[in-house]
């Protein structure tokens, strides 16, 4: 990744300097990127409805989840070509490209008609310039914030995208009414426009832009104790940016032992996103991380996403049930990303990883023994609570802790994980309701976040993580 950096280091113990949250087009921002996710949620509520309608809700799953393959197959390749290009030109190129799939989808439908044809190729189109957005969000808002704001502005990035996600639902259906497919094509092909001229407004405050062609450290090595923070920025008191008491482990990685050299600029894309998964596999913190991530997402992915239903109709409340499930996790997020917003975990990283698995751990294990709807209310939300705290903590660890030249794949491995959660985890979950019943599947689930548990409790580097 081209990446804002200073080229050489300042005095350690000088301050992180950088745009708060309120400053430096941040929040304009993150509100930009909510309004988007409000337009692509409404989009695929539509598509679901038009594609269940037309073909039936078995034909329609197996649609929708080959039209989701694209983002899956391109992640890894795409954060290769955000390091290579740098995240800003990567982002408004997936927001324009977006946009343009829009306006195409809204022109077909009106000559052609919403047909499930079109309406599947442009969820595809979706998907494939949804994956070189991905890591180039995660890697810019990196390079956007001092390290003292990091946790603050994921939360409000992920809070943002949560809300619209959320909303999107009801929009969609408001829009169908009024003006059908080409009204909700229209309408998202807008948010992305916002979002690209969002990107291309938002500015580092006391660093350079995150495309400038500033060169790197030769060694490739991750260099926040070397040449200054990831955001451009000399390190903070010291530079600790590794966890605490582990002076050794991290101190070798910023050397530069065993880092990955950056390939060539003519290597080939396999040779970049090896680099990346080399990057992981050479640094035990990110290690770590992206093993919570793994082990943290599929213990939750399918007892929400599928889970809602199926709690829904044990209890015998059909789609209401599963309404309020889905609102009640809805709600334990807000809250849980109110909460980093406010009461940010920096010092307090690693407890807060620790409290978070454990509390979904306990959560599974509760709805697992959930006697009615009401009951299952409160392990839902405390679900949504704790997965926005642990999701917070565990972003802004990847962002932290990736070596720059290689961020933007790091992100897409992180990325990976969380969006092959999904339907792995559904798949899951569905066979062992029918092998097993409810209450073994969601204490599977329980055993699966219990291992994240001792995952985070015995790694020290994890433990014991500061992101202050």
């Amino acid at each position: 990744m081209t990446g804002s950096m200073a080229t050489g280091s300042a005095p350690t113990g000088t301050p992180t300097k950088g745009p708060g949250l309120t400053d430096g087009g941040y929040l304009g921002f993150a509100l930009a990127m909510g309004l988007s996710a409000l337009g692509d949620a409404a989009w695929y509520v539509t598509l679901a409805w038009s594609v269940t309608a037309d073909t039936g809700p078995a034909r329609a799953g197996a649609v929708l989840a080959l039209a989701s393959l694209p983002r899956l197959v391109t992640l890894l390749g795409a954060g290769a070509v955000v390091d290579s290009i740098g995240p800003r030109r990567v982002m408004v190129g997936a927001d324009l490209a977006r946009c343009a799939v829009m306006l195409l989808a809204t022109a077909g439908a009106l000559a052609l008609g919403p047909g499930v044809p079109l309406l599947v190729v442009a969820a595809a189109g979706l998907s494939l310039f949804g994956a070189f957005f991905i890591p180039a969000s995660g890697s810019l808002r990196a390079g956007l914030l001092p390290h003292s704001h990091l946790v603050r502005g994921n939360a409000l990035y992920l809070g943002a995208l949560r809300g619209g996600q959320a909303a999107g639902g009801p929009l969609g259906g408001v829009l169908m009414a009024l003006g059908g497919i080409p009204l909700v094509a229209a309408v998202n092909a807008v948010t992305f426009a916002i979002s690209a001229l969002a990107v291309l407004r938002v500015r580092a405050r006391g660093a350079s832009d995150p495309n400038s062609t500033t060169p790197r450290n030769p060694d490739g090595a991750d260099a926040d104790a070397e040449r200054g923070g990831a955001d451009g920025e000399p390190p903070r008191g010291g530079g600790d940016v590794h966890a605490k008491g582990d002076d050794s482990g991290s101190a070798a990685e910023a050397s530069g032992r065993g880092a990955v050299r950056p390939a060539a600029p003519q290597a080939s894309l396999a040779a970049r996103i090896g680099e990346g998964l080399r990057a992981v596999a050479a640094a035990p913190r990110l290690r770590a991380v992206i093993t919570v991530i793994g082990l943290t997402e599929f213990a939750g992915a399918g007892p929400i996403n599928i889970g809602v239903a199926l709690m829904a109709d044990r209890n015998g409340s059909a789609a209401a049930g599963a309404g309020l499930l889905l609102t009640a996790f809805t709600v334990g997020a807000a809250a849980g990303f109110l909460l980093s917003l406010v009461w940010p975990a920096r010092r307090r990283a690693g407890r807060v990883l620790v409290l978070g698995t454990v509390g979904q751990t306990a959560c599974l294990a509760a709805l697992a023994w959930a006697p009615s709807m009401a009951a299952a209310l409160a392990p839902y939300a405390g679900l949504g609570f704790v997965s926005a705290l642990v999701g917070t903590v565990l972003v802004s660890c990847v962002q932290r802790w990736a070596p720059e030249t290689v961020r933007g794949r790091v992100v897409s491995i992180q990325a990976l994980l969380i969006f092959g959660a999904a339907p792995l985890g559904n798949l899951v979950i569905g066979v062992l309701v029918e092998w097993a019943g409810m209450t073994w599947a969601l204490l599977l689930h329980a055993l699966v976040a219990l291992i994240a548990v001792f995952t985070v409790a015995l790694t020290p580097l994890l433990r014991e993580a500061r992101l202050d």
